[in-house]
């Protein structure tokens, strides 16, 4: 555990940098062509620490993607970035799942059985 946090300590700027870059266009997307703002919102922080979780985790499993450092930098964002979105999305979709499920359970009795007949 303290060897991950040294880890996120010694993060550079450059990664912080592509990884705001990589939300924020995620954000954008979200928001306009999806039209969700609350999705949007809620998703930043999750889409930015996927984009600086991501590097760190590479560099600990020995995975190069590209021998240029920045290059590497930039691929190890986007796959954390991308993980992330697919996570928020997969955990989106379980809550509504999870939501019609609980709403499918309830009887509700029918309106015309409720109303009185015409007199």
């Amino acid at each position: 555990m303290q060897d991950l946090i040294w880890q996120l300590k010694e993060t550079d700027a450059f990664t912080v940098y592509i990884t705001a870059a990589f939300a924020a266009a995620v954000f954008w997307f979200i928001r306009e062509i999806v039209a969700a703002p609350a999705l949007a919102l809620f998703a930043v922080p999750f889409l930015m620490a996927g984009g600086v979780f991501a590097p760190v985790v590479f560099r600990n499993q020995m995975i190069t993607l590209s021998y240029d450092k920045d290059a590497n930098v930039a691929a190890t964002t986007g796959v954390g970035v991308l993980a992330a979105l697919i996570a928020v999305v997969v955990m989106k979709w379980l809550w509504v799942l999870v939501k019609e499920w609980r709403i499918g359970n309830k009887k509700i009795a029918p309106v015309t059985k409720l109303s009185r007949p015409a007199r």
